[in-house]
């Protein structure tokens, strides 16, 4: 009887120091798991300027920002203060200016916010777009919002709520509530 319950004892102890080592080994890998996931910067910089070239040495983009931080977990960038100017073919380029921006992991779109401009400036034409916030496709010269927005130009003021850029074509798309005051040139 004594050796029974010894083997039950010892059988009932090593149950429970396996027990404790498999959620030792669980919390680890947990903590592993979340120490991977976090969104933590793994890099930073300051008042830089970058300038992307196409496949002819042109300049295709160009980024300024007073601060940018990169993102290990998924590759992402937010940036304070960018300007992005982009360039089209013969083309007066394309300046955008905002308060904030997300760049994707993949650097396919970028999300601006906080009080977005838009200038173009071709042959002393003025073009400005505003809106609280844009997103953009630089790859595509692409960009779009949902917010409202002011356009102002040579021959007057358009305001609307949503917008389609197509920056290639020089085409803007006004979605909604579209309404404008336009000078008539003499």
């Amino acid at each position: 009887m004594n050796r029974r319950i010894l083997i039950i004892t010892v059988l009932v102890a090593l149950v429970v120091i396996l027990n404790n080592w498999l959620s030792d080994q669980r919390e680890d890998t947990a903590q592993e798991r979340a120490a991977e996931q976090r969104h933590i910067a793994d890099y930073f910089l300051r008042d830089f300027i970058t300038t992307t070239m196409d496949d002819r040495g042109l300049p295709e983009q160009r980024l300024a920002a007073e601060q940018m931080l990169r993102y290990a977990d998924d590759h992402s960038m937010e940036l304070m203060q960018p300007r992005l100017t982009l360039y089209v073919t013969d083309e007066a380029p394309w300046q955008i200016d905002a308060a904030h921006g997300h760049v994707s992991g993949d650097g396919t779109q970028i999300q601006l916010g906080g009080g977005v401009r838009v200038t173009r400036n071709e042959n002393g034409e003025q073009l400005e777009l505003v809106t609280d916030d844009l997103l953009l496709q630089p790859r595509e010269r692409y960009a779009e919002t949902d917010a409202p927005l002011t356009l102002n130009h040579s021959q007057g003021r358009v305001d609307a709520v949503g917008l389609r850029a197509y920056m290639k074509d020089e085409r803007l798309e006004l979605l909604a509530q579209v309404r404008g005051n336009h000078a008539a040139s003499h």
